[in-house]
């Protein structure tokens, strides 16, 4: 499964360059409205080219900008208190105007207002400082500049409102592309995890498989052949009967294997429902192979009809053969030539009950059979998922009991009618 493209963050050497250029391109600004304001001062004043005030007026315009610059660059520190410095030493110098107004806008990105009003508020007071001090100083020295106050002011307020517009777009636009990132990546941890889970998912469907299918037959094969191991005294017809028992039942666990290979390579099966299962109705097989191996086996019906069980819905029947099925197994496994009991109860719209009981011996098995230790863990996450529960443990009189119970679903257009009992 492709998940969403997560977008990529800026290399530190892109992030470098986007400062740097903004940086010169502020800094030309202000190169050009500093030559333009010396240029006008000097063609409308030739006298002054030599004059020792406006060199100096000049180098000091050169010097703040240069601060500006400093100031500027280490501006992520302290936003605001750097900010306020550009603006206090922007405001004698035209060479720092396109500075000034870089560090309003960056300031602005970040759309607190406890931020831009201060400093809004700062910025137009010192336009109106700095413009009477240029124009006493260096454009029009003497000239009364009272008219121009209102004028000045009016023009630094809208290009206030500009720049703050400017930059709260641009922080909006930053944000929005960190929470598009940040999207990207949480959706693109959930498809990991959905992965991760239908991973998990299959593994688990492929071993619970693996283990109903399997688990049955070769235990079957290892207690034969293990009777053909142990038990010297067998006459040739024993061993005949004895072998063929072995071969049977290797063969039909191959047959069986091949069939669930062929599901797990098959792309287009989804689920267990994809190859034929097992039902309720062939549990007569389980027991006749479980008393071929030895151990006696009785099946009671409790208030169940054979005509109730052939109306069993199928996923119900598949459940009860599988937990049949397993507790045969285990039973050989752990108590080998020991009676098993199985007792079938309930009834139609209600609940049926399957009850498997063995006893269990006072020693281990002499060949102990191998074991996944999961079977019944796997039983019980099968009836789980359809409404039902599974018990299992050793009782006070010394007999291993396993109690499963379904919900006994009777389809709308069949009405419930009375056991006849066996």
């Amino acid at each position: 499964m492709t998940g969403p493209a997560v977008l990529p963050r800026p290399s530190r050497g892109r992030r470098v360059w986007a400062h740097t250029w903004r940086l010169a391109v502020a800094v030309l600004v202000g190169v050009v409205v500093g030559v333009a304001t010396y240029g006008v001062t000097l063609e409308e004043q030739p006298g002054r080219a030599d004059s020792p005030g406006l060199m100096l007026w000049f180098l000091l315009d050169l010097v703040c900008m240069v601060v500006c610059a400093v100031l500027y660059v280490a501006r992520r520190q302290a936003p605001l208190a750097v900010t306020g410095a550009v603006i206090t030493v922007g405001t004698f110098s035209t060479f720092s105007a396109g500075i000034t107004t870089l560090a309003v806008l960056s300031l602005a990105t970040r759309r607190r207002w406890a931020e831009i009003v201060p400093v809004g508020l700062l910025w137009c007071g010192a336009t109106l400082v700095g413009e009477r001090a240029i124009s006493n100083h260096l454009t029009d020295p003497g000239r009364e500049m009272a008219h121009m106050d209102l004028t000045v002011l009016v023009v630094q307020a809208v290009y206030l409102a500009l720049v703050v517009v400017t930059g709260m777009f641009i922080g909006g636009r930053r944000a929005l592309v960190a929470s598009l990132r940040e999207q990207a990546a949480i959706a693109r941890r959930e498809a990991d995890a959905r992965d991760d889970g239908a991973r998990a998912a299959e593994r688990n469907r492929i071993a619970r498989e693996m283990h109903d299918v399997l688990a049955h037959r070769l235990s079957l094969v290892a207690l034969h052949s293990g009777a053909l191991e142990y038990r010297a005294g067998l006459d040739p017809e024993q061993v005949r009967e004895t072998a063929a028992v072995v071969r049977e039942n290797a063969h039909e666990a191959l047959g069986e294997l091949r069939e669930v290979l062929g599901l797990l390579r098959d792309t287009t099966a989804t689920d267990e429902q994809s190859r034929p299962q097992p039902t309720f109705a062939q549990v007569d097989e389980l027991l006749d192979g479980t008393r071929a191996a030895g151990s006696p086996v009785t099946f009671v019906l409790d208030r169940v009809g054979e005509d109730d069980l052939a109306r069993l819905p199928a996923s119900t029947s598949r459940h009860l053969y599988r937990v049949v099925q397993e507790t045969l197994t285990n039973a050989r496994k752990h108590a080998p030539g020991a009676p098993v009991h199985v007792r079938l109860h309930g009834a139609p719209g209600e609940r049926i009950a399957l009850e498997v009981t063995n006893p269990v011996p006072t020693t281990a098995p002499t060949t102990a059979l191998p074991t996944s230790g999961w079977g019944l863990t796997g039983l019980a996450e099968r009836l789980d998922l359809t409404g039902g529960r599974l018990e299992a443990g050793r009782q006070p009189d010394g007999t291993f009991v396993v109690r499963a119970s379904l919900p006994w679903v009777v389809p709308a257009e069949e009405p419930v009618t009375e056991s006849s009992g066996v």
